[in-house]
């Protein structure tokens, strides 16, 4: 088993941290349930500006803080 990506640690860090599931992040967010999988097994890169500002809103962040910036 590969070690995950910078970036999928960081989401499943930021979702765990505020005591979310996957799944109640994305009805949160209304990204779909197998993309924020697909981003946190690193399989996909979160690249869809909606998208990554709706997780991050969910989240109750910015985009910036979001993506460490």
């Amino acid at each position: 088993m590969s070690a995950l990506t910078p970036v999928a640690a960081r989401i499943t860090g930021l979702r765990e941290a505020r005591g979310l599931t996957r799944t109640q992040l994305s009805r949160l967010s209304g990204v779909p349930l197998r993309t924020l999988e697909e981003w946190e097994a690193g399989r996909r890169f979160p690249r869809d500006v909606y998208q990554i500002h709706a997780v991050a809103a969910a989240l109750g962040m910015s985009i910036e803080d979001y993506l460490g910036l």
